[in-house]
């Protein structure tokens, strides 16, 4: 049986969960890092909203897009900005990253990017709203760890970093 990369595994893991938002893992080889870009969409009355982003581009769509990412990488190698991710795990790029915990982070971030999904349509076309983040919920996470531990359903086997 072949083993799989970190990389290959999270989109084989994303690929199966049927996701419904747009996705993409990205392997930043000079950082020593995978990270999984995702967006959701919403459709805005521009006759009545004005939606800029955080550097104060106001946007001419009737369509917005929210991108988001989160970001595997080893703390050794790694030297970019963590907080500019929804989150940021850390893992050891010798040993690879536990399945269960790929497994985990996907399930995490279907819940968050379905309630972002969800936060973005009000965010849209509720003028009171005046500003959108997606929120990454540690202690749900870390609860569906505990979880899969408790039954049974983490798995502890490495999926390496991958080769250059």
């Amino acid at each position: 049986m072949v083993k799989l990369d970190c990389v290959t595994y999270i989109e084989e893991v994303m690929d199966e969960a049927h996701l419904e938002f747009d996705w993409m893992v990205q392997w930043n080889k000079r950082q020593t890092a995978v990270e999984i870009f995702c967006s959701i969409f919403a459709e805005v009355d521009l006759a009545e909203t004005v939606i800029e982003d955080v550097e104060g581009t106001v946007t001419e769509n009737d369509i917005i897009e929210f991108e988001d990412a989160i970001i595997f990488y080893d703390p050794k190698k790694t030297t970019l900005d963590l907080a500019d991710y929804l989150v940021a795990i850390p893992f050891d790029s010798k040993k690879g990253i536990e399945k269960g915990l790929i497994d985990a982070v996907v399930k995490q971030l279907r819940i968050v990017m379905t309630e972002g999904q969800s936060d973005l349509l009000d965010f849209a076309t509720d003028p009171t709203i005046e500003t959108f983040e997606l929120n990454w919920n540690e202690a749900d996470f870390k609860g569906t760890l505990e979880t899969y531990r408790e039954t049974g359903r983490y798995n502890t086997e490495l999926a390496a970093y991958p080769k250059f």
